[in-house]
């Protein structure tokens, strides 16, 4: 079997362009200075290359081009690349006069204007060696993403191998269950259409509030099985036909109820779910009582901040999420675009 070759990293790639850069610079000098001569010249123009190359790439232009600093950015330029030019001959200049000259050679500024030439085209190399790297970057992280979209739609595929089997299965407890103990009957009912939304819905970018909310109500029933005392639900809707919202995005909110803030011992536990479409925009309403026992941080539990950054990656700054306590009863409000 043929052995699959890794692929070239990066700074594998820069170092092997550098070392080549300065061997084809020491060659270029050999004819007039000798090897230790030129090889000393030769590190120090590849330095001020490698200082401008990624001075630019690394820091000037990311932290003020990029970030609309375009003014500064373009005066800090015309400042430094003389101040290099010159850093770039005086350097020279001055080994050469100190180390190798018979006797000293006299200061020219047209060997300066000269080391100007140089910088600024080594300059522009620099803002097309910056666009290439992004270039190259981008090009791995596509390869990433669809590696990674691959790998999520194979691992999908095995998830759903024979799913009907599983439904059938739970179909046939279902009827035993019916003649034997109908509030099991009921419970596997609510099971199944909990791993229908998984596998159905689940996989989707979007899909109806409907379907959302009716997973809700069955994840709601399995939760009150567990409970002491019944457990009052209040779900109002004043929402149109047709809305659709990312799977899975309001769950979280209903998981922390009961994670934070259901005390199994209490009488009196409730839940409230308020949805209503205002402006093109879902507003989303869950309270539930304070359990004395748990902190404010433990109120806000961990599916919330889950849930934050999950909201980050699908509306960007576009959302918000509040959570805050009034009294005895504990408030999250989700607000997303449609």
């Amino acid at each position: 079997m043929a052995m699959r070759r890794k692929p070239l990293s990066l700074a594998f790639i820069q170092w092997i362009i550098w070392i080549v850069l300065f061997a084809i610079h020491v060659l270029s000098l050999l004819p007039y200075d000798p090897l230790l001569q030129s090889m000393l010249y030769s590190s120090i123009s590849i330095s001020i290359y490698l200082l401008i190359i990624y001075g630019n790439g690394s820091f000037l232009l990311p932290a003020l081009y990029d970030k609309g600093h375009k003014v500064v950015y373009i005066l800090l330029v015309a400042i430094l690349i003389p101040v290099v030019a010159f850093l770039r001959f005086y350097i020279n200049f001055y080994i050469y006069n100190t180390y190798f000259a018979e006797k000293p050679t006299p200061f020219r500024w047209s060997l300066v204007t000269s080391s100007l030439i140089t910088v600024i085209l080594v300059y522009i190399s620099s803002v097309l060696f910056n666009i290439a790297i992004n270039f190259f970057r981008l090009k791995q992280k596509q390869e990433q993403l669809q590696k990674r979209h691959t790998e999520t739609e194979l691992n999908l595929l095995k998830a759903q191998v024979q799913p009907h089997f599983l439904f059938n299965t739970l179909n046939n407890i279902y009827f035993v269950a019916q003649r034997e103990s109908p509030a099991t009957a009921l419970l596997l009912e609510q099971l199944s259409q909990i791993m229908r939304y998984f596998v159905d819905e689940a996989p989707k970018d979007r899909i109806s509030l409907s379907a959302e909310l009716s997973f809700i109500k069955s994840y709601i029933e399995l939760e009150k099985m567990r409970m002491r005392y019944p457990l009052q639900v209040s779900i109002r809707e004043e929402i149109p036909d047709g809305v659709l919202v990312p799977p899975m995005l309001l769950i979280p909110l209903v998981e922390n109820v009961f994670k934070h803030g259901v005390d199994k011992l209490r009488s009196d536990n409730f839940i409230s779910m308020q949805l209503s479409v205002q402006n093109e925009r879902l507003i989303v309403v869950v309270e539930n009582p304070v359990v004395p026992s748990a902190s404010p941080v433990n109120q806000n539990g961990t599916g919330l901040r889950n849930l934050n950054s999950r909201l980050k990656l699908l509306f960007d700054k576009d959302y918000s999420l509040q959570t805050d306590t009034e009294g005895p009863v504990f408030h999250a409000q989700l607000n997303i675009p449609l």
